[in-house]
């Protein structure tokens, strides 16, 4: 009895340790530049791989991730913003192209106040939006079994364009129009383990964000004054015009959180049932890819998955029958591994990669006159 306490205990503390705890130490701070890229259209099988149970000690492989867009979050000082005054207590503030995004920095809480800037599209309408009360993008201390419920609101007043309303023959002609979002945010942190992406692995936290966003539209009348008019256009009916943007969305996403990186390692928008990944960023490790065009018709190797992690599997193809010699060199140039095959037509070849450490490596192909087939870069990752 005394034996298998002290392994249930033993399992117990070592479960406590494995966890990590998310601290302010990963809010962003002035001067940092944090690096994303984003899979807009993330393989069937990801969504699996993304939305398993809760739980400790999980594995994330999310390695087969594509970049097909990257982007850069740029905090500088609020004072560098032009609206700036309109958002006191503001620490930072983001500035994009024609708009800027102010945020509040505690030590216990990472919160957005707003934002000021022209809309994209026909209109370019300008607006200032504040959330009241501010919104809470990170909390800390963050550990495992973590919830957090929000409520907040936000107000868009803005002139009303000329022929906006046309279509709706109202009777009185309104002054300006604000849409108004209330959103309800509940943040699980339900999992931890780790979370593999291409060029790393990263011990995380996993909190599950559900949100519930209802948008209304009011006009202000004279002598009237404010009047919502959501329920006139069909707000989430499908009606068709305004309608179509009004009423309750709901969204799920998974965010991925490591204790010393203040980039998200990968945040999954998930559709509502958690059975479909629709986008999923994450955080931009600039590994660039290996140039490993080839020759339609030419001998060649390549390697997959590659980053790799507990294997690799050399896919040769086109290849005279004859004796071959397959080479692993490390970053200087050094020999690592190597094994001879008399290989013919198309071939796979795996590797345990047990016996190999994190790091860049080369792979080489070679026929018994010493020709080289190709030579391309290995990426091997590590727990």
């Amino acid at each position: 009895m005394k034996q298998m306490l002290l392994a249930i205990f033993t399992a117990l503390l070592f479960e406590a340790n494995a966890q990590i705890t998310v601290t302010a130490a990963t809010f962003p701070s002035a001067g940092d530049t944090l690096e994303y890229a984003v899979d807009t259209d993330p393989a069937a099988s990801l969504s699996a791989a993304i939305a398993t149970p809760p739980g400790g000690n999980q594995t994330w492989n999310l390695l087969d991730l594509q970049a097909d867009q990257t982007s850069q979050i740029i905090y500088q000082p609020a004072g560098a913003g032009m609206n700036a005054g309109n958002f006191p207590g503001a620490d930072l503030v983001v500035i994009g192209a024609a708009s800027e995004t102010y945020y509040d920095l505690t030590s216990t809480k990472f919160k957005s106040l707003g934002f000021a800037g022209a809309t994209q599209g026909t209109f370019g309408l300008q607006l200032l939006a504040k959330y009241s009360p501010a919104l809470t993008e990170r909390t800390s201390p963050l550990n495992f079994f973590d919830i957090t419920q929000q409520s907040t609101n936000l107000s868009l007043p803005f002139a009303v364009p000329p022929g906006l309303l046309d279509s709706f023959n109202l009777p009185i002609s309104p002054d300006s129009l604000r849409t108004l979002i209330g959103t309800q945010r509940l943040d699980v942190v339900d999992g931890w383990g780790k979370c593999q992406i291409p060029g790393g692995i990263y011990d995380v936290l996993r909190v599950k964000r559900t949100e519930y966003r209802t948008t209304g539209l009011e006009v202000k009348l004279p002598f009237i004054g404010w009047v919502n008019i959501s329920t006139f256009l069909g707000g989430g009916g499908g009606g068709g015009g305004l309608g179509n943007f009004l009423g309750t969305d709901t969204t799920v996403t998974y965010h991925f959180l490591n204790n010393l990186e203040k980039a998200d390692i990968a945040v999954a928008t998930m559709n509502n049932d958690l059975s479909a990944v629709s986008q999923v960023q994450f955080k931009n490790n600039a590994i660039t890819p290996t140039l490993e065009l080839d020759s339609p018709g030419a001998a060649s190797i390549q390697a997959y998955p590659n980053p790799a992690v507990e294997f690799v599997r050399f896919n040769c193809s086109n290849l005279p029958q004859g004796d071959y010699t397959l080479k692993i060199f490390n970053i200087i140039g050094k020999v690592v591994w190597k094994e001879n095959y008399q290989l013919t037509g198309s071939k796979s070849i795996r590797i345990e990669l047990d016996d190999f450490k994190k790091g860049t490596y080369l792979y080489s192909l070679s026929d018994n006159k010493g020709n080289i087939i190709g030579t391309k870069r290995l990426v091997i990752l590590k727990p």
